[in-house]
């Protein structure tokens, strides 16, 4: 692989792994807000640029598997942590979809008695 090759490559990755952390990022500023839909369909498109970025990781790897030399540098270095990231804010916020989903409901229950309690 040519050195435009290799930095489009390095470049692709940064793409796909930043996208998939922002739409994760967004996709908890709309559970924090109630938009349930909204936040499910963000991670959705979040675990799909996940998925691409993972694509053109483990062609790095099969590259360097086959025998090919990996240049190493600082974009190489950058691209890899925004992969590595990405795998963390989409994991932190499913984490954080599921427990607004059940502060919600717990709230929804809380107001419900709340409510019963006034009419009695």
């Amino acid at each position: 692989m040519d050195a435009l090759e290799w930095e489009q490559t390095l470049f692709t990755l940064i793409l796909h792994a930043g996208e998939a952390r922002s739409k994760a990022k967004e996709a908890a500023e709309y559970a924090k807000e109630g938009g349930w839909e909204d936040a499910d369909r963000l991670m959705e498109e979040a675990e799909d640029e996940q998925l691409e970025a993972h694509r053109v990781s483990a062609k790095i790897v099969k590259m360097e598997a086959g025998g090919e030399q990996v240049d190493f540098s600082v974009l190489l270095v950058h691209a890899l942590d925004l992969l590595i990231l990405a795998w963390i804010e989409i994991d932190h916020v499913h984490e954080t979809i599921d427990l607004m989903r059940r502060l919600t409901a717990l709230e929804d229950e809380v107001s419900q008695w709340k409510n019963r309690e006034s009419k009695s």
